[in-house]
């Protein structure tokens, strides 16, 4: 079953830069509800709460029940905006759901002893990190797991691998055939340094003359004056 939390927003009128960064220093943050069956609502949400919703085990794929003006919704986390330095949570698009309908889901992979290859010398390459579905939201699940127990230089898992994880009426987004994980044999420093370049290329490359830096281009007048501005909401 889908980790859900339950989320209690407050409607806004005000829109805007300011206004948004009024809120943020109240510790609550902006965003926006919509879905095909409602009007978008200009929405914001306690800070905090919604830090620790998506630190759940489900990540951004946890379902919301979003209480909006005492009517609840059931919704995903379609898009989070963070400051780009500070990486402080900035605007949430939260996204209206069917129960009973199909979403798309990006689901992690989760390997489990990985041990268990190293110690035949063997390398583990993760091909796909997650891997997309189309689900009903209530039966997206927190992640696939791989075990690779038993697993040996050139074995290979493949989504179909996978199909027993499946929840029932769940469709993969991607050919059974794609790889997710691989058994890759340990690579020699001389096939290393064959790969990167061994010092006698090096030495070459040293005595290589220096090409001439090409002439900067003029800059564009137009381009230095152009101004844009970002108003922190979607």
């Amino acid at each position: 079953m889908a980790t859900q939390v339950n989320l209690i927003a407050q409607s806004r009128t005000e829109r805007g830069k300011g206004a948004a960064n009024r809120l943020r220093k109240t510790g609550r943050t902006p965003g926006i509800l919509y879905s095909h069956d409602i009007e978008s609502v200009a929405v914001d949400v306690d800070t905090l709460e919604l830090y620790h919703a998506l630190r759940t085990p489900a990540g951004m794929n946890v379902l919301v029940r979003l209480e909006v003006d005492g009517e609840e919704h059931l919704t995903i986390i379609r898009e989070v905006q963070r400051h780009a330095v500070k990486g402080e949570l900035q605007h949430v698009d939260f996204q209206g759901v069917d129960r009973n309908e199909l979403i798309p889901a990006d689901i992690p992979v989760h390997l489990v002893n990985e041990d268990a290859t190293s110690l035949e010398g063997g390398v583990v390459n993760l091909v796909a990190y997650t891997v997309p579905i189309h689900v009903k939201p209530l039966d997206t699940p927190n992640e696939f797991v791989v075990d690779l127990e038993g697993m040996e230089i050139g074995d290979v898992r493949r989504v179909e691998d996978l199909l027993d994880q499946l929840p029932e009426g769940a469709e993969f987004d991607l050919e059974h055939e794609r790889t997710v994980v691989t058994i890759n044999a340990p690579i020699s420093e001389e096939a290393l340094e064959a790969l990167e370049g061994g010092p006698e290329d090096e030495a070459e490359d040293a005595e290589a003359p220096a090409e001439e830096a090409p002439e900067a281009a003029e800059p564009d007048a137009a381009a230095e004056e152009a101004a844009t501005e970002d108003d922190g909401e979607a």
